[in-house]
């Protein structure tokens, strides 16, 4: 497998060896010609020539003019990083915020109609990346609930970006490269990139890592072993007991091609042995594509249109296990020397497969409209489809006579093993079209309210076959909705109405949504913001929603693999199941009550220092789940998904998704962030960004202090610190049933109980592009209650301190007088610095072979080296 997999390492090589040269040839075409750079400051971007940027100060929204961002990062923030694109900044951020739900995006002070617009730019266009708190999203058409991260772009920037990678696993046998080319073009409301990513990842064995294998019922290997028949866990044949001096139930076949009893007795009871890891994946071979590309350009001085094309595909292929036989040899057969049917149990030389194939394409033409005053609109079309298609094999020699010509012990009875394949395909269309209007219908003494008004129309369809369980069906799916929003100043200190009282306001919004297949649905927000002090920001939010299930998990079509391990918690054994995944077309519509109350400190402005609270108290009925491989409280409600044999083993479990009756939990997130120089002199703020402007004399005097800190970039210190607390975590499975207390013990799947605690942190030193990143994340200890035999015992799992580490260099920082430094960044990111992994322990401190550490984390600590050249 590692001469193939090198073999897909220097296929891809040559791929980015094309890709860099398609950037070379491509860099100065018609449709990026715009972007020409004609500089005029030395504001420095990171990565970029002089010669391709522009410092013009861009004034925007002033909509927010009033709202203080909750993180501010100029180009010096952006790049102390570390990494390469927006979206990949935006990963990180939200991370640290621990974001629940996707932001509203805004560039130049216009709504973009997701990240896909912008993610795939270089992060060396941002001149200014501002985080606006929750409830500000209203004032641009989102939820009440929803952040606003605006993006201030450099004016001009012509760039190409060439970035490659290699991971590789400390412990061995596993590695992955990937690599990217990025063409962007950006000047002033014109902007366009052109990006290709490609990924390729080794596949990883359960033998590679030493996974210790259940024992097989029946004992399947290469080159075959005798058991009895029809009781395979009988004595084979009386005949060979007296000559072995012992009761026999299994001998390996030997290696002639006519053998006697004596033979079978000389290796009596002890079986021929085949790892089963060396046939099994724990990781899949992975190979990925996706393009992106968006242009933006104004039609007229209040029109403008952003267009993105994204394309994606998707391979990966699982191993399974071995193929297996059983071949039953009849006593009148000549080449059997025994006096009774007796059976072979033979492994295939060659291992199951199960391939799975995506296919993605969506495109998407966004027009924003400034409609005068302090209305705006924006209409979006969107049309994408996903095909998927998962081909698995299935080995279905049981039980199989062999005819009296044949003789077993001169043939290999691995080829004659029959192996099918099956397969589950599925294309999902989606096409929709929404106009949403916002801006200030009155003023009040407090200030403008602000108002959204938007409407949706939108087609679904999924169309799946499967022949798993002969399946052929379609679903269509017609959606229109309406959603108004409203955001009303009910005091203000700046405006001087009832100013005791600072700054306060009231949000609401309502939208009714009406789905052809499953009826109407709603969603409700209200929400009150108060800042007493300038230093203090309080929101209190309650929501209210009612879902239909998506339609994929509608129609999804039905997969079944075999061989898929699984703990048991009612017996206590790790056995190989036949799991059944898919659709469920009787799920009921959720509903969902959020309730929340945030806040934020500002305790030391000029340090960043500030800290931050975020309380949430959700509950659904009719909560919409995958259901959960296994646990005591799962297997009782629903003993329909899980099947046994006669003797009680478990042989197969269906996880296709369900409806839960309730779920309710309780949790807060609270931390602290910090932003401080540590000697020099800081960059100033950036004078004029989503929340207003500045005078001529402002700008100008930014632009130098720009110029100044890319030639001396100061070192900054960033902290981040964040504790999560749940205090309640409960499910009711169903009506009738007692609640599982996820917190107590209690667990609805096989990776144990909810974790009460969890701390993360990330710390950095940082200089410009320059710098050190650490991140530390602390999960506490939780249980699963097990039964074993009718009594109860517990798997408890452990702690776990884990450590991430990024260290990134400008070359030109090192190198300064060297021209080809210029934009070039080495990189080294450690992931699970200490290698460390999860342990699970049973009441006696044995571990159950599902949960042995490699389970938990196949690859452990890995290191990966990147290489990135901005031209």
């Amino acid at each position: 497998m590692n001469r193939f997999s090198g073999s897909r390492s220097r296929r891809l090589g040559r791929l980015l060896l094309a890709s860099t040269g398609l950037a070379v040839a491509t860099v100065s075409t018609a449709p990026l010609q715009a972007g020409a750079a004609t500089s005029t400051g030395a504001a420095g971007q990171a990565g970029v020539p002089a010669d391709q940027q522009h410092q013009d100060i861009v004034v925007t929204a002033p909509l927010f003019r009033d709202v203080r961002p909750e993180r501010s990062l100029d180009e010096q923030g952006v790049a102390s990083y570390g990494v390469s694109t927006v979206d990949e900044l935006v990963g990180e951020l939200e991370g640290e915020l621990d974001s629940d739900e996707e932001p509203v995006f805004l560039v130049n002070g216009e709504r973009v109609y997701d990240l896909d617009d912008i993610g795939a730019y270089p992060v060396e266009i941002i001149r200014q990346l501002e985080i606006l708190p929750r409830g500000s999203a209203t004032r641009v058409g989102g939820s009440p609930t929803q952040r606003v991260f605006s993006l201030t772009l450099h004016q001009r920037v012509r760039s190409a970006t060439l970035t490659g990678a290699s991971r590789i696993a400390t412990d061995g046998d596993w590695h992955s490269v990937r690599g990217e080319t990025i063409l962007t073009s950006v000047d002033g409301r014109r902007r366009g990139n052109i990006a290709l990513r490609v990924r390729d990842e080794h596949s990883l064995l359960e033998s590679e890592r030493g996974i210790i294998q259940p024992v097989a019922q029946v004992p399947f290997a290469a080159g075959g072993n005798i058991i009895a028949y029809p009781d395979l866990s009988g004595e084979i044949d009386p005949l060979l007991s007296d000559a072995a001096g012992e009761v026999v139930t299994v001998a390996p076949v030997p290696g002639t091609a006519s053998p006697t009893l004596s033979d079978f007795a000389a290796r009596a009871n002890d079986p021929n042995v085949t790892d089963a890891g060396a046939f099994r994946t724990l990781r899949p071979s992975l190979r990925s594509y996706d393009f992106n590309a968006t242009y933006t350009a104004p039609l007229t001085h209040w029109l403008t249109s952003t267009t993105t094309l994204r394309l994606g595909k998707s391979t990966n292929e699982s191993l399974i296990g071995p193929s297996t036989g059983l071949f039953v040899l009849g006593p009148d057969n000549p080449a059997s020397p025994f006096s009774r049917p007796v059976a072979i149990a033979v492994a295939g030389a060659s291992p199951l497969r199960s391939r799975y194939r995506r296919n993605s394409g969506e495109a998407n033409v966004t027009l924003t409209a400034n409609l005068g005053g302090s209305w705006s609109a924006t209409l979006n079309a969107n049309h994408s489809e996903v095909s998927e298609l998962t081909r698995t094999q299935h080995s279905d020699s049981s039980g199989v006579p062999l005819a009296g010509d044949i003789n077993p012990f001169a043939t290999d009875l691995g080829e004659l093993i029959d192996i099918t394949t099956d397969r589950a395909s599925s294309r999902i269309r989606t096409t929709a079209a929404q106009l949403t209007v916002t801006g200030s219908p009155l003023h009040l003494p407090a200030g403008d309210v602000n108002a959204s008004v938007e409407g949706r129309l939108a087609w679904y369809s999924v169309h799946s076959e499967s022949s798993f369980a002969g399946q052929s069906e379609g679903i269509r799916r017609g959606e229109q909705s309406g959603r108004a929003s409203l955001d009303i100043p009910i005091a203000s200190r700046r405006n001087g109405f009832l100013p005791q009282l600072g700054e306060l306001s009231a949000s609401a919004e309502y939208s009714r949504l009406h789905y052809s297949d499953s009826g109407s649905a709603y969603r409700s927000a209200f929400g009150v913001t108060w800042e007493p002090l300038d230093a203090i920001r309080l929101r209190a939010s309650i929501e209210k929603a009612k879902d239909p299930a998506s339609i994929e998990l509608l129609g999804a079509p039905t997969i079944v693999t075999p061989l898929v391990r699984v703990f048991d918690p009612l017996t206590g054994q790790t056995v190989d199941v036949t799991y059944v995944s898919g659709s469920n077309r009787s799920l009921k519509p959720q509903t969902t009550e959020t309730r929340r109350l945030s806040a934020i400190l500002r305790l030391v402005p000029s340090l960043g220092l500030q800290l931050s609270g975020d309380y949430t108290d959700i509950r659904n009925r009719n909560f919409v789940s995958a259901l959960p491989p296994a646990s005591e409280a799962v297997m009782l409600a629903f003993p329909e998904r899980f099947v046994r044999d006669s003797n009680g083993t478990l042989i197969q479990v269906d996880v296709r998704p369900v409806n839960f009756a309730n779920h309710r939990q309780q949790r807060l997130r609270w931390g602290l962030s910090l932003n401080a120089p540590l000697g020099g002199k800081a960059r100033p703020a950036f004078a004029a960004s989503a929340n207003g402007g500045s005078d001529e004399s402002a700008e100008q005097a930014a632009v130098s202090a720009a110029a100044a800190a890319a030639k001396n970039p100061p070192v900054r210190l960033q902290i981040t610190a964040n504790h999560t607390i749940v205090f309640k975590d409960d499910i009711l499975i169903r009506p009738g049933l007692d609640p599982v207390d996820l917190l107590g013990g209690g667990a609805i799947g096989i990776i144990g109980g909810r974790i009460r605690h969890q701390f993360d942190a990330t710390a950095a030193i940082t200089s410009g592009g320059t710098g050190i990143r650490v991140g530390a994340t602390w999960l506490g200890a939780s249980r699963l209650d097990t039964r074993l035999g009718g009594a109860t015992d517990t798997v408890r799992f452990s702690p776990i301190f884990t450590f991430n580490l990024r260290a990134f260099a400008d070359a030109h920082r090192i190198l300064p007088h060297s021209d080809w430094s210029r934009g070039l960044r080495l990189s080294i990111d450690v992931v699970n610095l200490t290698n460390d992994r999860q342990r699970v322990r049973d009441s006696v401190g044995n571990t159950p072979l599902q949960y042995q550490p490699a389970y938990r984390d196949p690859l452990g600590r890995t290191i990966e080296f990147e290489i990135r050249k901005v031209f």
